[in-house]
């Protein structure tokens, strides 16, 4: 909870407990619901309005009404009925119990020194039809963010999901919950900040993209993204139109996620989902050549910006099998990160070409089923770089995302481990700008080669 929903919630108590226990009203008890209808004003204006805090606010009207009786001196009266006492007893209950099981994020703090800033745009690509529309004429369109280092945190915040009242149900329902549960995502402070102007200092920056998993969005992870553009790196993320939650176009289109385009069988499967990732690959492709127009148009916020001598990949779950694609395809790669990867879609000659760029894997230690994590344990073997696969123990396909730190229920809900998120995002972040900071700016990095310092974490090492 917030430092205002903790201090509205606390002065809610006194008075209850008084008028269930005592006939006494003391002039001075009017002081507690005076004090938190102030500090709710304070947190309507300061922190946001968010549904789960509904119950706190009609506890502190109704207390703050009696308090016109108690403020004129002590007064005797009738305690309240014991179904009064129950009824606001259990109302208290579930006003801590709500923000307590769906607060606002609170995402790690960036360790780099760089500010954050972010665009997100809408891209065709003419040169590809798309394949998973029935419009022959149709070209590949999809939405764009990026985030990369900024000159100042002086501009306006950015928001964490875009259209949130249509994006926020659609997203909810991928993953059986309510429909409202993402309602107050967007009171999640990013410190990050929409089209700020870009840094100029240690500029070019080193270039990574990120593709997310089948039904993901391209926000999915933030967290990660936000320590490596602190520490200079431009991040890029394409929002895959059709295998994603939902994509909203600029003219008022709204796409979300039907199985049916990308699996026509009924079912996901390897066979099907091939295809899927060679156009993961290409849209990541996509992305690094419009880039490279942007690198050379002036008064484009990246102009001179981008150093593309030093490209790096990372990807969950199919979006993991999708970085290998494409680093097995495209020698703009010179290094990947697999997040709980789906490698069994990527096409067979991984297993005889291999990988020419150094490679990180981390996972579950069932790494999506026995199959996927021996293809995943052979690619490591094959590679003709340094590779590395980390196993997280405790945790679930999602703890590799932002997913997990939206309620501390998520275990409950089957969308996390037990392993504590906060901590294991953090262990996660370490590795992935370790692994980055060697491969694309030739930094010094112990901690890849030495023991895993997290009872959590195993390393196999090639």
């Amino acid at each position: 909870m917030r430092l205002y929903e903790i201090i509205i919630l606390a002065l809610l108590l006194p008075p209850l407990l008084w008028a269930l226990f005592s006939r006494q009203r003391p002039n001075w008890l009017a002081a507690f619901p005076t004090a938190g209808a102030l500090f709710t004003i304070l947190h309507l204006f300061v922190e946001g309005y968010r549904w789960q805090m509904v119950p706190a606010y009609g506890l502190t009207a109704v207390f703050l009404i009696l308090a016109t009786r108690w403020a004129g001196g002590t007064q005797n009266g009738p305690r309240l009925s014991w179904l009064l006492a129950l009824l606001g007893l259990l109302t208290w209950l579930i006003a801590v119990a709500l923000p307590v099981a769906m607060p606002v994020p609170q995402l790690p703090d960036p360790t780099g020194p760089y500010a954050i800033g972010t665009f997100t745009t809408y891209l065709v690509d003419e040169t590809r039809p798309e394949t998973y529309t029935t419009d022959p004429n149709d070209n590949r369109e999809v939405m764009v963010q990026v985030w990369y280092p900024a000159a100042s945190r002086e501009d306006e915040p950015a928001q964490y999901l875009e259209a949130l009242d249509v994006a926020g149900p659609v997203i909810a329902e991928q993953f059986d919950l309510p429909a409202f549960l993402l309602n107050h995502i967007n009171l999640t402070e990013l410190d990050v900040w929409q089209d700020a102007p870009a840094a100029s200092e240690g500029a070019p920056f080193p270039v990574i993209i990120f593709s997310h998993g089948l039904t993901g969005i391209r926000m999915q992870n933030t967290v990660m993204v936000r320590e490596l553009v602190s520490h200079g790196y431009i991040v890029g993320a394409v929002d895959h139109s059709y295998a994603n939650a939902l994509s909203i176009f600029p003219d008022g289109r709204v796409f979300v996620y039907d199985p049916s385009r990308i699996f026509p069988s009924g079912r996901s499967n390897p066979t099907e989902a091939n295809p899927l990732v060679h156009v993961w690959a290409d849209d990541i492709a996509f992305l690094l050549d419009t880039m490279a127009v942007w690198q050379e148009a002036e008064g484009h916020v990246l102009y001179g910006r981008f150093d593309f001598n030093h490209v790096g990949i990372f990807g969950h779950s199919t979006g993991g099998g999708a970085t290998v694609q494409f680093c097995l395809q495209d020698g703009r790669c010179q290094a990947g990160v697999g997040l709980d990867s789906w490698l069994l879609p990527v096409d067979e000659t991984v297993l005889t070409q291999g990988l020419d760029q150094p490679f990180m894997f981390i996972s579950t230690p069932e790494w999506l089923g026995t199959e996927n994590k021996t293809r995943g344990e052979t690619i490591l073997n094959d590679l003709r770089q340094d590779g590395y696969a980390l196993s997280l123990a405790n945790t679930a396909h999602y703890d590799f995302t932002d997913l997990a730190l939206l309620s501390p229920l998520t275990p409950q809900l089957g969308l996390s481990g037990t392993i504590n998120s906060r901590y294991s995002l953090e262990i996660q972040n370490e590795y992935l700008l370790a692994f980055f900071n060697r491969t694309l700016k030739g930094q010094a990095a112990p901690l890849l080669d030495a023991p895993s310092p997290y009872p959590e974490l195993t390393i196999k090492r090639n």
